[in-house]
């Protein structure tokens, strides 16, 4: 190798949240360090595995970067099977909340594997991030919060199935100007990494690197990043590279270093949206856009989460935007909203359906396959119906959608913490017998009955961060 070359000591890759949250919390005990994070404004590209179809479902923060959705599966030759609708670790990706978390009172229960002394380190890098973000915690706890409305606050006393179950927020202390939820810009006030770039890391030291990546190589200690512009080829070599692009492009880069062509498994949580008509008005007094309170069966929890949001602007913009002909019902459903209830019902990742496949010419062959949910969606569905029926919560109405595999935007699992073969990390979160390279986004955690992971990812990043300087 020549001994010109510039060696960097950690390169990471990927300005997503967790990258950022890992670099965040990097800087506190070093100087600088260096991303290579792709500008998508490219313009010039053949039509080739690109993935139009996926233009269709795009929520609202997304609306008018068709062009930049569109090249990050180009650049990262990624074909998507016109039945997934996936999306990549984009720069407007992140939580529909507005500086807060929502959070699954089984958090832990997906690590419980993990050796105490992990479990300890990401719990207390969880309290670290609800303090640097200034959040408080469970918001029936706290004063100048936003407040739950009563519409759920009943005690369940027959023998039902199911049961409604309190989770855990972490909303912020001071919102600006104390906002109400139909007030909030969709941009500026979006926790999102841009915004948590500019508040964060605008004056660190961060070398940010215009290129994406194309190939990973290994020579003895040191790691070789083979990047491009679009036109321009250029390697970065480091002695610690940090993969945070998304679980998709993650395990795309680690099976081309481990010349893996095998089929693999991407898990994710399905997802079926619902409305319902409630019998009364539900006020809204959020100031962001947590679900109010989850519906989950009292045994087997790791089947479904139900949850449920009161009518808002943001959410019928949402509707709209999914179905474009409702346009002109706009001012209806604007008059109806709090009569509205919506509703994700997320299912257990054992029901995932999307394969990852790398192939000859290094397109990653993104699919799913002929397997029908429809019997347990509707089974789930009429559960959660009735159960709001018998409650004489909702009227005897109700619509589902089901968007598609992939559609529920939480990508995890394909390289485990504690997994078994090449693909598989350590508790540091180390490649398997490669040291020098670290994975800290989703691919790293199997959750089943844990349905919102971000906030275990972004407290493992911050993990990962502090044991890199060791």
């Amino acid at each position: 190798m020549n001994k010109k070359i510039k060696l960097i000591d950690v390169l990471v890759v990927g300005s997503g949240l967790s990258s950022l949250v890992f670099l965040h919390s990097y800087l506190k005990k070093r100087k600088k360090v260096e991303v290579i994070s792709p500008n998508l404004n490219f313009k010039k590209f053949d039509n080739s595995n690109t993935a139009e179809h996926i233009t269709n479902i795009l929520p609202p923060q997304m609306i008018g970067t068709d062009e930049k959705v569109k090249n990050y599966f180009r650049l990262n030759k990624i074909n998507l099977n016109e039945n997934c609708k996936v999306f990549g670790s984009l720069e407007f990706g992140g939580l529909s909340n507005y500086w807060g978390l929502q959070i699954d009172p089984n958090i832990l229960i997906d690590i419980k594997n993990l050796s105490s002394k992990t479990k300890k380190e990401i719990s207390e890098s969880f309290i670290e991030l609800l303090k640097e973000f200034n959040l408080a915690g469970k918001y029936q706890n706290y004063k100048n919060s936003f407040k739950g409305d009563n519409f759920f606050s009943i005690t369940n006393k027959d023998k039902s199935s199911l049961q409604f179950e309190d989770f855990i927020i972490g909303y912020k202390n001071a919102f600006n100007k104390k906002k109400k939820i139909d007030d909030v810009n969709e941009i500026s006030d979006k926790f999102v990494p841009k915004n948590y770039y500019n508040k964060f890391l605008k004056k660190k030291k961060i070398k940010f690197h215009n290129y994406f990546v194309k190939k990973i190589k290994k020579h003895g200690k040191i790691v070789e990043v083979l990047c491009s512009d679009g036109n321009v080829n250029k390697s970065f070599y480091a002695k610690k590279l940090v993969i945070g692009s998304g679980t998709v492009v993650t395990t795309k880069l680690i099976l081309d270093y481990l010349k893996i062509k095998k089929e693999i498994k991407l898990k994710h949580h399905p997802r079926l949206f619902s409305l319902y008509l409630s019998i009364k008005k539900w006020s809204n007094k959020m100031s962001f856009q947590p679900s109010q309170v989850h519906l989950k069966p009292r045994k087997g929890t790791e089947l479904f989460t139900a949850d449920f949001r009161p009518g808002n602007k943001l959410i019928i913009d949402s509707i709209i935007q999914f179905k474009k002909y409702l346009v002109i019902f706009k001012p209806i459903l604007n008059c109806f909203r709090f009569n509205m209830i919506f509703s994700n019902t997320l299912l257990n990742s054992k029901f995932s359906n999307i394969y990852l496949k790398l192939e000859k010419d290094n397109t990653l062959k993104v699919y799913s396959k002929n397997k029908k949910i429809d019997n347990i969606f509707k089974y789930t569905s009429n559960l959660v119906f009735n159960f709001l029926r018998k409650q004489k919560k909702i009227l005897p109405l109700r619509i589902n959608y089901f968007p598609g595999f992939g559609s529920d935007f939480h990508y995890f699992g394909t390289l485990q913490i504690g997994g078994k073969g090449k693909l598989s990390v350590n508790e540091k979160c180390q490649l398997t017998n490669n040291k020098n390279i670290y994975i800290i986004d989703g691919s790293v955690f199997n959750f089943k009955r844990n349905k919102y992971p971000l906030g275990l990812i972004l407290a493992n990043a911050k993990r990962i961060a502090k044991r890199i300087i060791d």
